[in-house]
C-alpha cells in the first residue's frame, strides 16, 4: 500500500507539472497575443481609413525607389529619415534626388534655401513651390511670402548667390514687374519694368556698379520722359524733350 500510494502521489505531481507547463505556454501567448493586438490598434490609429475605405489619415509618408533609397517625403512635417542631405523640417512634399539632395520643395511654409551647400534664411515665411539643383541649392521657385509679396524667381547657377530674373508683386514697395540682376556679390539689379503704386510706367536700365544709366517714364497723360543720366555728374537730360515735333 505504502508503495502504491507513492506511486499515486508521484503520479499526480507529473499531472500538475504538466498543467503548469501548459498553463504558462498559454500565458505567453495571451500574452504575445495581447501586445499584438495593441500594436494593430496604435498602427490603426496612426494610419487609418474612414468607413467608405476612401479617405487615409495618416502622420507621414516615405516612398522609396528600386534601391531602397527615400525618394518622395509627405508631411507636415515630413518624416526623417537618413536617405535626405538636409536634416530640417520641411511641411509639405518633398522630391530626393538619388544622392539625397531636395530637387523639388512643394510646401507651406517653404524650408529656408540652399546655396553653395549654406542654408540661407530667408527674410520671412513663404509658402510655394522650390526648385534646386543637383547639389539641392535653389536655383527658382514660385511663393506668396508671409509679408504679402508674390514672386516668381530664377537664380544664378552655383558658385553665384543670386536671384538672376525675378517677377514679382511688391505691395510694400509700390512695385508689379521684373527685376533683371547681375551674378554678382552685390546682386545689383541691371534692368527694371514695371508699374508703382501711383500707376507710373517704369523701364530701368543700369551699368555695372548698379548705376541708373537710363531711364523711360509713364505718368499718367503727362508726356513720356527718357531720361540719360550720367552717374559721375549726377545729371540727367530727357531726351524726348530735345526732339522736335
Amino acid at each position: 500500500m505504502p508503495h502504491q500510494s507513492e506511486r499515486s502521489f508521484e503520479r499526480c505531481l507529473t499531472h500538475l507539472e504538466r498543467q503548469v507547463r501548459v498553463l504558462r505556454i498559454l500565458s505567453v501567448l495571451a500574452l504575445a497575443f495581447f501586445l499584438i493586438t495593441i500594436c494593430l490598434a496604435f498602427r490603426a490609429r496612426r494610419a487609418s481609413a474612414d468607413v467608405t475605405g476612401q479617405v487615409l489619415t495618416v502622420r507621414g509618408l516615405i516612398i522609396e525607389d528600386t534601391q531602397g533609397r527615400p525618394r518622395i517625403l509627405l508631411g507636415a512635417p515630413g518624416p526623417h529619415v537618413k536617405g535626405r542631405t538636409r536634416t530640417d523640417d520641411a511641411n509639405g512634399i518633398v522630391l530626393i534626388g538619388e544622392n539625397g539632395a531636395d530637387r523639388v520643395v512643394i510646401g507651406a511654409p517653404t524650408p529656408d534655401g540652399q546655396a553653395n551647400g549654406k542654408i540661407i534664411k530667408r527674410i520671412v515665411g513663404a509658402s510655394g513651390l522650390v526648385v534646386n539643383d543637383g547639389d539641392g541649392n535653389e536655383r527658382g521657385g514660385l511663393a506668396v511670402l508671409d509679408n504679402g509679396r508674390g514672386v516668381a524667381c530664377l537664380d544664378y547657377p552655383a558658385p553665384a548667390v543670386a536671384e538672376a530674373i525675378c517677377m514679382g508683386v511688391v505691395p510694400d514697395q509700390g512695385f508689379a514687374g521684373l527685376l533683371i540682376s547681375a551674378a554678382t556679390a552685390n546682386n545689383e539689379d541691371r534692368a527694371q519694368i514695371g508699374v508703382l503704386k501711383d500707376g507710373t510706367s517704369l523701364l530701368r536700365l543700369a551699368d555695372t556698379n548698379g548705376k541708373d544709366r537710363v531711364m523711360v517714364l509713364v505718368q499718367g497723360d503727362k508726356p513720356a520722359r527718357f531720361l540719360v543720366i550720367d552717374p559721375k555728374t549726377k545729371s540727367e537730360r530727357d531726351v524726348l524733350s530735345e526732339t522736335k515735333p
